[in-house]
């Protein structure tokens, strides 16, 4: 097996990166930071998923279609589910090629907003947000789950697989999974040593045939720098988000799979996707989602760039990272529910128009962050013309 090795100092730490399986696209998938987080120093920052680098939504989509493509299904309709946050985006990308390539698929997502009827909960080590949950299956989605052989799990990198072996655990403990027969574990990059895979799959699921599908591979090892002393800043949000349980009517972000969505022969209805008056080809724009509402404003700004206009897309984060390494710019906006906390989005590409989508039919919300853009690049953004 052709390996390579590659050494990536950090504020945090030297990284020691040992790539086997396309290291070749090192460049292409990946850059480096420093997360502002006592628990792990190290952040692999994807210049693909569509959060903490702007990326051209084709490329996006076609990361999507070439994750499906690998995906080697038991049945005809999977049961896909993406890991909050960061991974909802790319999970619900991967459901709709799945959808389109079989008979069709329901894409589901962890989540931290408080819904009505919480289905499993589960914790994750590493993050400053440890504990999410998953609502229940809509009626319609769950008929459709009770029938797949396929469970698809969706994650940005595999470390040790910990917190997915929790979450496979607790859906196939559920009697709507119970004709689950494989468990495809998706990610664009895995970690996992030999040994790490061995307590991976000592903790999955038994009877249950477990597949890893993944766009490069290999190990690494993390050398901390003792003088890099971070604790978490008083404004980052680490709660669970009561915005859904007091809105009076139904937001957008809850038709993107917080129920289930259907995608392929038997979608989900299509709400109608934010529109701009006046939007037109001579604009620059970078589209903004947020937190885990990625694919609506995703699927818009593809279409936008199919008809020939130039655009970026990324969405803001709970996650605080430190600037420097790959990190050159922070716009923050208050965090839905919570007007004293923060979300952040990185590396906002100046001298385009700011086009953000909350999710929650919070107009304030969506302004603020396109008023963050606008005081961190004055000089050549401009309003959507007329």
């Amino acid at each position: 097996m052709d390996t390579s090795t590659t050494h990536v100092p950090l504020q945090a730490g030297d990284l020691a990166l040992r790539l086997s399986q396309n290291g070749h696209r090192l460049d292409e998938l990946l850059a480096f930071a420093s997360r502002q987080n006592p628990r792990r120093g190290y952040l692999f920052v994807s210049k693909v998923l569509g959060k903490h680098v702007p990326v051209r939504p084709t490329k996006m989509d076609a990361i999507h279609a070439e994750l499906a493509s690998k995906v080697d299904l038991l049945g005809r309709q999977p049961y896909v589910v993406g890991m909050a946050e960061t991974a909802v985006g790319l999970g619900a990308g991967v459901a709709r090629h799945l959808g389109d390539l079989h008979e069709g698929a329901v894409f589901h997502h962890t989540t931290r907003f408080l819904v009505e009827t919480p289905w499993i909960r589960i914790k994750e080590a590493h993050s400053h947000a440890d504990t999410m949950h998953m609502a229940q299956l809509s009626t319609k989605a769950a008929r459709v789950v009770g029938d797949a052989q396929d469970l698809v799990l969706v994650d940005d990198e595999i470390s040790t697989g910990k917190t997915l072996a929790q979450l496979a655990q607790a859906l196939t403990a559920q009697p709507t999974l119970a004709r689950i027969k494989c468990l495809h574990i998706v990610s664009l990059v895995s970690w996992l040593t030999d040994a790490a895979r061995e307590a991976l799959l000592a903790l999955l699921p038994e009877g249950v045939e477990v597949r890893f599908v993944q766009l490069m591979a290999g190990t690494f090892t993390f050398t901390p720098c003792p003088d890099y002393q971070v604790v978490l800043p008083d404004n980052v949000d680490t709660a669970f988000c009561d915005a859904l349980k007091t809105a009076d009517t139904s937001a957008p972000i809850e038709a993107e799979g917080l129920y289930g969505r259907l995608t392929g022969n038997h979608p989900t209805p299509e709400q109608p996707l934010p529109r701009v008056p006046g939007a037109s080809r001579d604009a620059d724009l970078v589209v903004f989602g947020m937190g885990e509402y990625l694919d609506a404003p995703l699927r818009m700004a593809l279409q936008w760039e199919r008809d020939g206009m130039d655009v970026l897309f990324q969405s803001s984060t709970r996650s605080p990272i430190m600037l420097g390494d790959a990190i050159q710019s922070c716009l923050e906006h208050p965090a839905p529910g919570q007007p004293d906390k923060r979300h952040f989005l990185y590396n906002a590409p100046a001298g385009r128009v700011p086009l953000a989508f909350d999710g929650l039919d919070s107009p304030a919300l969506s302004k603020a962050l396109e008023d963050s853009y606008r005081a961190l690049h004055p000089h050549g953004t401009a309003e959507v013309p007329a």
